[in-house]
């Protein structure tokens, strides 16, 4: 068995490519322009780097930034973009750590095992 070797370069995504995956991400993909104030904020914070990206929806959604609103059926998110931007980690490895901070002491110690 010969193994073949691939170098593939990753990119940043632009703003523009963001704003549509987050517009999708949440049913928004017919109203793109109703997400670009959240999508500029995820954009400043991850650079487009796609994994951040998702980290950031998902910090976001934790903190109850972002959410679903069960009356209307859609996802909402009711802070500023200041508020937004000081809402998301500036760094991936601290989103990671909050997460595990918070599970349960029990999770937290047999993912130290």
């Amino acid at each position: 068995v010969q193994l073949v070797e691939t170098v593939m370069d990753l990119f940043s995504l632009s703003q523009d490519v963001i704003t549509h995956f987050i517009a999708d991400s949440i049913g928004k993909e017919e109203e793109v322009e109703e997400v670009t104030e959240l999508a500029e904020v995820v954009y400043q914070k991850t650079m487009g780097n796609i994994f951040c990206v998702m980290q950031a929806m998902e910090e976001l959604v934790r903190k109850n930034a972002l959410y679903y609103d069960m009356m209307c059926f859609e996802w909402r998110w009711a802070v500023s973009k200041v508020e937004l931007s000081t809402t998301i980690s500036d760094d991936v490895v601290e989103t990671v750590k909050g997460k595990i901070k918070e599970l349960s002491s029990e999770i937290q110690h047999m993912l130290i095992v």
